[in-house]
């Protein structure tokens, strides 16, 4: 059984972004691994094709292919298919920013005996490396080197900078909601929830590339972006995560509705939208 799983989905990649992603995980110090890749139904094979050849060569890779359902189903259809005693999960146009990383996180969760281990992030943005926006103040109060509980961290994002105990998601069946986008807060949080503490590195465990995908959504992307909202609103509430709460509604009125859903969605929907999360 391998020690790792890293899931990566991708739709319509280019075949030399998906490599980059590929190599930051075939060069990781930790060899006991599989990569568990999943085509979310592209229009073009040249990835699928270049997957299928690489995983000829080296046996850690599992390559499949599906309809087109989003990023949430590939994910889930990647946690099924994985084997590995913990499970990470990296965009394809994103990478690890050095080969040592798996092993670092792996190590730490042994050591320190948690069913979760992460680190920092990274932001790739026009060739240059830009730290990440931390609405809770400076991020390195809580990334340095300490088990922390989550009921003191109560942050919903950045789920692909952790590595997961694999049993953790299986036998509790933690999946990502089947919204086109939006899933991973709802996923994450249940995690964290679950786990009750994880081990936060001082380190950065991935490099976040910026794509602007957030100022280009369809309808339907933003009505899923306020079902993910909503999901992570109510389970705060259910488990007294005030902090996360007030944070998720505070964000949706302040930002998500100025910048995503009035270049969106009609007046109308959007006060059905407000009416929703007024609601929870």
């Amino acid at each position: 059984m391998p020690k790792v799983s890293v899931i990566i989905p991708f739709y319509n990649q280019k075949t030399e972004v998906l490599q980059r992603a590929l190599d930051s995980v075939l060069n990781q110090s930790l060899q006991d691994i599989e990569i568990v890749f999943v085509d979310d139904g592209s229009v073009d094979n040249t990835c699928f094709e270049y997957l299928l050849e690489q995983q000829r060569i080296y046996e850690c890779i599992k390559a499949y292919k599906n309809e087109h359902k989003g990023a949430g189903f590939a994910r889930n259809f990647g946690i099924i298919k994985s084997c590995g005693d913990n499970i990470m999960f990296l965009d394809s146009d994103d990478f690890y920013p050095d080969n040592n990383v798996l092993k670092k996180l792996y190590d730490l969760k042994k050591r320190h005996r948690v069913l979760v281990a992460g680190g920092k992030h990274l932001i790739l943005n026009n060739g240059k490396y830009e730290e990440p926006y931390f609405n809770y103040g400076d991020i390195n109060v809580f990334f340095c080197n300490k088990k922390i509980k989550y009921t003191d961290y109560q942050f919903p994002w950045w789920y692909w900078c952790f590595m997961f105990d694999a049993s953790l998601i299986k036998k509790n069946i933690i999946l990502f909601p089947q919204y086109i986008r939006y899933q991973d807060p709802p996923f994450f949080v249940r995690i964290m929830v679950q786990a009750k503490y994880f081990y936060a590195a001082d380190f950065v465990s991935y490099i976040h590339t910026d794509s602007n995908k957030l100022f280009n959504m369809t309808k339907e992307m933003a009505l899923a972006h306020v079902n993910g909202i909503c999901d992570v609103l109510k389970y705060a509430k259910d488990n007294n995560l005030n902090k996360l709460y007030s944070l998720l509604k505070d964000l949706f009125f302040s930002f998500d509705v100025v910048n995503i859903l009035e270049k969106t969605l009609t007046a109308d929907e959007i006060k059905k939208a407000k009416e929703l999360v007024n609601n929870i």
